[in-house]
């Protein structure tokens, strides 16, 4: 099962050097997934395409603007956590063609962009890493505790019982 169905890209879709291409999923819920990392891979070639670290769950879609990306039928996004090595999900496959053969995309004004370049590389890092996010993070202090008080209140009642029976017991 995936926690992240990506709706796009659709298989057999063509994304094209030279424009932002569109890249949305949705999330399953209660799943515990706030962020994630995505890779391009192709199944005729070795090696990964960093495309972007911690990407948040919401908005529910990223854009691509790709250079120099080599043109294959053969593509397909991964929806990971590296850190870990857990899949979210895989992408169908797609294609990507030449900047020469561009045609217009409908990108996500409201989405971030990201731009990648290149064949897969081993050595490289993501192209774009996104700062944390708040979503699943404990709260400092008082307010990381206050999901906790029904056990913590139950916790201090039994030691005081506990207190008061060997009190009780001695005297």
């Amino acid at each position: 099962a995936a926690y992240l169905i990506i709706n796009e890209p659709q298989k057999g879709e063509q994304w094209s050097n030279g424009v932002a291409n569109r890249i949305s999923w949705t999330k399953g819920l209660l799943d515990g997934v706030n962020a994630f990392d995505i890779e391009m891979s192709r199944m005729s070639v070795d090696g990964l395409i960093y495309v972007a670290s911690a990407v948040p769950v919401n908005p529910p879609s990223l854009n691509i603007f790709m250079q120099d990306v080599p043109a294959g039928d053969d593509y397909f996004l991964l929806f990971v956590n590296a850190t870990i090595g857990v899949k979210y999900g895989t992408s169908p496959m797609f294609s990507v063609r030449a900047a020469s053969n561009a045609t217009a995309s409908s990108p996500d004004a409201s989405a971030p962009t990201v731009t990648i370049s290149g064949a897969p590389n081993p050595l490289s890092v993501f192209a774009t890493t996104f700062p944390p996010s708040a979503n699943g993070v404990a709260l400092p202090g008082y307010k990381a505790l206050q999901s906790s008080m029904p056990q913590l209140m139950a916790m201090t009642a039994v030691m005081v019982f506990c207190l008061l029976g060997g009190a009780m017991t001695v005297l």
